[in-house]
Formats: structure tokens, sequence, C-alpha cells
């Protein structure tokens, strides 16, 4: 299937095991560049490589989402990592 994905760019939250992973593959199966991100730094070192192994990019960290500044960060970090991406600003930097 070709989704048309190819140089699009992907953040995916809880992304080290099962749905979030394979949706993570997926988008790079179809050549999307991926940001992932858990609790588990050993877990998504292993998910990057299996992502890089489909062809993409692929960068991840681990963050604790329930931290919103933690969050954020992430979010930057991974626009850095992959050469930029959409956001809201206004939205993603929030403060509740």
């Amino acid at each position: 299937m070709d989704l048309q994905l190819t140089g699009k760019k992907a953040l995916v939250t809880g992304s080290t095991r099962g749905i979030g992973l394979a949706i993570a593959e997926r988008l790079a199966s179809e050549g999307a560049d991926v940001a992932i991100c858990a609790r588990s730094g050993d877990a998504v070192e292993d998910a990057v490589k299996v992502l890089e192994s489909k062809g993409g990019k692929a960068w991840g960290q681990a963050v604790d989402v329930k931290d919103r500044a933690a969050l954020c960060s992430w979010v930057e970090s991974a626009a850095e990592a992959l050469g930029g991406i959409l956001t809201e600003p206004e939205r993603v930097h929030r403060a509740t």
C-alpha cells in the first residue's frame, strides 16, 4: 500500500511495543521519518533500530508524557532531529 508518506514527519508516543510500535513501523515502512517516545530509554533505543531498518529516519527519547514540560521538550527535540515539523505552537506550548 502506498500512503504517500515519503518525506512526511510523524511523532508517535508510547511507541516501543504494541499498537504504538505497529503504527510507528507502518509509518516508517511507508517512508515517513518517525520520532518516538516511551518511558523506557532502552526500549526506545531498540525501537529506533527497528524503525531505521525500515529505511527511514528514526529518532527517539525516553519521556513521561504526563509531564507537560518534558513532552513539549520532546516535541521540540523531535522537530530538530527530523528537520522540522508542522505544529500549532500555541496549542503545543499552551499552559494548562
